[in-house]
């Protein structure tokens, strides 16, 4: 794979992933601190404005092992975050990531994100692209179907969340050979 030396910008013409800013931080943190993304990602709990300041700190340039970006609307406020990381090397394989802003939710945002990432994916030679959820996490395991994600298998006890909380974890796939691989068109 040829992973990028710096955080890329991509857009389908709705949302935009870029690189996080420090405008960002308060969007970050009313995204973080929602209880329902403490519930389902390994935010900190409680989530801080200083943990938002150290997020965008830390993510606002680095590549490697990943990249941790801003999906922003058209008006460049942030709406959630994702990320693109390296899974395995060697295989070509990449992971995505993300979290919604709660005003955002169910307006397609992680959808369109994961589009653009698996697309990014394959541009840079991954052969394919894994997406984990909890498995109560039934809005973002459909995020990962309408993608084209194959639901692999369960993990069974296999993530110690927030609040010391065992979770099963969905593991998803996509191969770059997939016949109906996602396109960014909504």
């Amino acid at each position: 794979m040829e992973w990028p030396r710096h955080i890329p910008t991509l857009t389908d013409g709705v949302i935009t992933l870029r690189a996080l800013e420090p405008s960002d931080i308060d969007d970050v943190l009313e995204t973080a601190a929602d209880p329902a993304s403490e519930a389902f990602t390994t935010v900190p709990s409680p989530y801080t404005r200083q943990d938002a300041v150290e997020f965008v700190e830390t993510n606002a340039a680095k590549v490697w092992p990943g990249f941790e970006v801003a999906i922003t609307d058209s008006d460049d406020r942030l709406v959630g975050t994702c990320g693109l990381r390296i899974r395995d090397e060697d295989s070509g394989v990449t992971e995505v990531g993300y979290m919604v802003a709660p005003r955002a939710r169910g307006q397609g945002i992680a959808t369109r994100a994961t589009r653009l990432l698996v697309d990014y994916s394959w541009t840079i030679g991954a052969a394919r692209v894994a997406l984990d959820a909890f498995a109560g996490n039934a809005a973002s395991r459909a995020v990962a179907l309408r993608c084209g994600f194959v639901e692999e298998g369960t993990l069974r006890s296999a993530h110690l969340g927030n609040g010391d909380i065992r979770h099963d974890v969905v593991v998803h796939g996509i191969l770059r050979t997939d016949t109906d691989p996602p396109t960014t068109a909504g």
